[in-house]
């Protein structure tokens, strides 16, 4: 199961809610807190730092099975500068405001909400303290037919383990114009046994993940506003990068409507778990498709297992896109053929975990770098994929004078493939639930309205 449940993206993000005056939509403001936000503690690290920690991120959550909350290997720095979150009070207190504020990974490719509670007996550090369920007016268990507390527990892939008991709680999104929304019963898991390393900073901030996958508990099923659809544009963050705008994960109605350029792939459910899969059926480099079979992406029934393996999903919480096998190789393959021509590159190892690097004579940015398209089903246009997205720019550590670069996905270890946050950048993405189906198009998302 993955491990992050919740990365919308390649790097840490916090956010603060903003509810917009529209009952049928609502907007969760999305803020970078090394640019935004001075009551997260941050870390100093370098850009290459960073490559590595995404890298060791995406190899965590290299598995075929189901993705219920936070793959996390143990990174070089600190895991906030790189999750996305959601700021929700929770609870009723004799207190003002009446209810404790939490931040949440956001992840869609999960689907219980899950946060730390009072009382485990095995917890990891975060500030504030966990959720205090015995003073809240409004919680109270979930039980099961024989009236006893509904149990839930979750295995990831490096064996780390969560679980607790279900319940129900009033949950408050918060506004900067002071609107508040409050939603009771929601359910969500109240976690008392946590064995896992969430974060290695003394002010750890997350308490848990915010589910947007499949299933009646997800989020976005449980907000009846949402109307069953929610939409993200991550904005372009690189070396280049001065200060991280701000962005937007939006609801229902709230959701602005585009035509031009936008087109549609199906989404699907399998094996029961969060997770949205697409079809994909190839891959081409500066419009030139690759010889790759489509059936190297398909889903394959295992009898072992009774389910499927394979296919493709589309996941916010991995960094860097996983390629399997044998159309990772086409890839690296047509980039080499592609570089080749330039004699001014030299493939090198940069000890940063990524496979395919080059160093150059002088200083070009993303200029001169190709475009990469994920042929989905049904879509004409394809997943255009901008250099910014396919590639990571670095200068050398030894010498800051020298760049290079290297290509920002990497090889699956598992049947399936995974489009992840890195190529999602720069594109508007819409997840419509009740008609299953993806929409998506190009949009400059540091200027997202």
């Amino acid at each position: 199961m993955a491990k992050i449940l919740s990365l919308l993206s390649v790097f840490s993000l916090y956010t603060s809610l903003l509810l917009l005056q529209n009952s049928n939509g609502f907007t969760l403001e999305l803020i970078h807190p090394i640019s935004h936000d001075p009551s997260f503690p941050t870390t100093s690290f370098s850009y290459e730092e960073r490559i590595q920690t995404l890298v060791s991120i995406t190899v965590s959550k290299n598995s075929d099975t189901e993705r219920s909350f936070v793959e996390i290997a143990r990174p070089v720095v600190d895991m906030q500068e790189f999750l996305y979150m959601v700021k929700v009070g929770f609870g009723t207190f004799k207190s003002n405001p009446p209810f404790k504020e939490y931040h949440l990974d956001l992840d869609t490719g999960s689907t219980l909400t899950w946060m730390q509670c009072e009382g485990c007996t095995k917890c990891f550090d975060q500030t504030p303290n966990p959720f205090p369920k015995n003073n809240s007016t409004s919680f109270h268990l979930v039980l099961d037919e024989n009236k006893k507390p509904c149990p839930y527990s979750i295995t990831y892939g490096d064996g780390t383990k969560t679980s607790g008991v279900v319940a129900r709680e009033t949950i408050h999104l918060n506004s900067n114009i002071n609107t508040n929304k409050m939603v009771r019963d929601f359910v969500f898991g109240c976690g008392m046994v946590n064995n896992l390393d969430y974060s290695e900073h003394k002010n750890n901030r997350v308490a848990g993940i915010m589910g947007l996958g499949w299933g009646k508990n997800s989020f976005v099923n449980q907000i009846k506003e949402s109307k069953g659809i929610f939409s993200y544009c991550l904005p372009i963050f690189n070396l280049f990068t001065k200060s991280s705008p701000r962005t937007y994960l939006r609801f229902g109605d709230d959701i602005l409507s585009q035509t031009r350029n936008a087109t549609t792939t199906k989404i699907s459910k399998v094996n029961g778990n969060g997770a949205y899969y697409i079809n994909m059926q190839g891959i081409s480099i500066d419009k030139k498709r690759l010889n790759i079979s489509k059936d190297v992406f398909a889903l394959k029934f295992d009898a072992k297992i009774n389910g499927y393996r394979g296919g493709c999903i589309i996941d916010s919480g991995t960094p860097y896109s996983r390629i399997v096998g044998p159309a990772y190789e086409k890839l690296i393959q047509g980039l080499e053929s592609y570089f080749s021509k330039d004699k001014n590159l030299k493939r090198v190892r940069t000890g940063n975990g990524l496979d395919l690097c080059y160093v150059r004579g002088k200083a070009e940015g993303f200029r001169n770098l190709p475009e990469v398209t994920f042929h989905l089903q049904g879509s004409k246009l394809g997943f255009v994929v901008k250099p910014e997205g396919v590639f990571e720019v670095a200068k050398k550590p030894s010498n800051k004078s020298i760049e290079y670069f290297c290509l920002a996905m990497m090889r699956s270890k598992t049947q399936r493939s995974t489009l992840g946050a890195q190529q999602q950048m720069n594109q508007r993405i819409v997840y419509d639930t009740w008609k299953k189906k993806l929409v998506f198009h190009p949009e400059d998302c540091s200027k997202n309205p």
